[in-house]
């Protein structure tokens, strides 16, 4: 087969594919990434290179890509969603090559690496890797370590430790490289001399010592959500049992990916802690790696990657060697989902050697209703309210999804929906504060100040500074507190704010407002401004400076 003529039909499809990605906004949790994120919207060098004050996580390359997005085309979505799909695009190709490179021996390697990759390119789990901005660190990390691996199997050793450097900098996944480069090498029984291994896990400890420096002589998150892994809470045991449970959610949606949600912490996957739920997971997930020991035992080639590939892609981010912050992520599959393709392309190439007719057919079928889901997943993605109506259809038992799609609501006026939502979110967890806060926030639009501030005061209480949504918790408690003229309690609880979290600009603009309207012009004056030097855009800000500079003043401050 014409291998420019492969490549082309694979840039084809993606760019077919995900084409109408190009309208669709920020969504989840872009914003935090991108857009609230001083290490994107004020970058430099220091501040790429420490870790992100918001999860922790530490990834330099990633937040360079997001920034020089920013700085050719500001907070327009399109040039993001262009650089992912083109991300995506040189992935697919890269795992085309290099699925040609290790099957060199076996029986139509080139056939086999495309139907691989086609399948790769168009598959629907896919979707909040590449349509999701925030889902980047996957392209960045899977296309620099498939990079790298090609290099290492053409010999050119310095290019693939720089490729190898450059994913560990895009994402802390791959630390796995090592061991899929002895996988690769051992399926191909083709051995590099083992100084070629001993600078991998050289440059693997180097990275890992480094990690475990900057994140605070951790890994990781100081805290794990609860809400968002509640994995992290159970006896070392029951984590593993119930995350192999997991992994068997993964393997469905690729088989079957009907059905699929941004979103799957708590309770969207019911937690067992007895055997007559974890048993069969545990025996079938035993199953599988005896028949790949024996793959390996035979010395088949395309077996030992295609399941090498999956295992060790996923031993890092499956909750089983540790707990991650996320219980389940679709993004996660990005790159252990090529072993998955490279089993698929296996089976089917069987099939053609049997019945021709029926495996083009088939496959045809496949990439065509792979691709067509694929389409229509792209416009769950196309702006909040789209993405979690559809998470709550997903999976109506997560308390994060109802709360989110209540906010939505919230936020465009439909206040008889949003309460509903809020009140789902409760019953699956009466204890989530983010929930509780907004839910305060919609009885104080409906009139109901008392119920919003016992709601908002409780939800504060609850919570700490390791919730990303503290400082919009507080800060929105204090402007209930200005509403019903508590001044006092607003500032006390906007000073405290200030002085925790003194790069929060709504804070700075709330405490101007108190300070007008206790004929403080002057404070008000420099808080306003401080606002402004913080979030140029805040409206509050300044309509404040505005009326300030009016000769005959309002007597009433403006309003956000």
């Amino acid at each position: 087969m014409n291998r420019s003529l492969c490549i082309g039909l694979l840039l084809a499809v993606v760019a077919l594919i995900y084409v109408n990605t190009f309208a669709n906004e920020f969504t989840l949790d872009d914003n935090f990434y991108i857009s609230l994120n001083p290490q994107v919207t004020n970058v430099s060098v220091r501040a790429l290179f420490t870790p992100n004050k918001i999860n922790n996580v530490y990834r330099p390359l990633t937040f360079a890509t997001f920034a020089l997005n920013w700085r050719l085309g500001g907070a327009q979505p399109f040039g993001f969603h262009f650089v992912n799909l083109a991300l995506h695009a040189g992935v697919t190709v890269l795992l085309f090559m290099l699925f040609e490179l290790l099957l060199q021996g076996t029986t139509a390697p080139t056939e086999v690496a495309l139907v691989a990759a086609l399948l790769f390119a168009v598959h629907p789990l896919h979707t909040e890797a590449v349509t999701s901005i925030a889902g980047r660190p996957e392209l960045l990390a899977a296309g620099f370590l498939l990079a790298a691996w090609i290099l290492h199997l053409k010999d050119q050793q310095i290019p693939a430790l720089v490729c190898f450097s450059m994913a560990l900098l895009s994402k802390e996944s791959a630390v796995v490289f090592l061991p899929l480069v002895l996988v690769g090498d051992y399926a191909r029984g083709k051995w590099k001399t083992n100084g070629r291994y001993a600078l991998l896990a050289g440059v693997t400890a180097l990275y890992l010592g480094l990690l475990w420096k900057v994140q605070g002589e951790r890994f990781g998150q100081p805290t794990i959500s609860w809400l968002d892994n509640p994995l992290a809470s159970l006896a070392t045991r029951w984590r593993i049992l119930n995350a192999l449970r997991v992994a068997w959610k993964y393997a469905a949606l690729h088989v079957y990916p009907a059905r699929l949600s941004c979103d799957y912490s708590f309770n969207a996957i019911p937690l067992y802690m007895d055997w007559r739920h974890t048993l069969l997971p545990l025996i079938a997930s035993l199953v599988v790696i005896a028949v790949w020991i024996w793959a390996v035992r035979k010395r088949n080639t395309g077996c030992i990657l295609a399941g090498g590939i999956y295992l060790v892609a996923f031993a890092a981010t499956t909750n089983i060697l540790m707990p991650t912050g996320t219980i389940m992520g679709e993004r996660l599959a990005y790159l252990p989902s090529a072993g998955f393709c490279l089993l698929a392309a296996l089976a089917w190439h069987w099939l053609r050697g049997r019945q021709r007719i029926a495996a083009l057919a088939a496959l045809t079928t496949v990439v065509a209703a792979l691709g067509m889901r694929t389409m229509v997943r792209n416009r769950d993605w196309r702006d909040d309210l789209s993405l979690f109506s559809s998470a709550v259809k997903a999976v109506p038992g997560s308390a994060k999804m109802h709360s989110n799609l209540g906010v939505q609501y919230m936020n465009d006026g439909r206040l008889d929906e949003a309460g509903p939502e809020f009140e789902a979110a409760l019953r699956i967890d009466s204890q989530y504060p983010d929930a509780i806060s907004v839910y305060g926030l919609l009885l104080a639009r409906t009139g109901n100040y008392d119920g919003a501030q016992a709601m908002m005061d409780r939800a504060l209480k609850m919570s700490d500074r390791s919730n990303p949504n503290y400082d919009y918790m507080a800060v929105n408690f204090a402007t209930v507190l200005m509403q019903t003229n508590h001044l006092q309690g607003a500032l006390d609880v906007l000073n405290r704010e200030i002085s925790e979290s003194p790069n929060y600009a709504r804070a700075w603009a709330n405490r101007a407002v108190i300070h007008y309207k206790e004929g403080q012009n002057a404070p008000a004056r420099s808080d306003a401004e401080a606002a402004l030097r913080l979030d140029p855009a805040n409206k509050q800000a300044q309509n404040l400076l505005h009326v300030l500079a009016t000769p005959a003043q309002s007597s009433s401050a403006p309003h956000r």
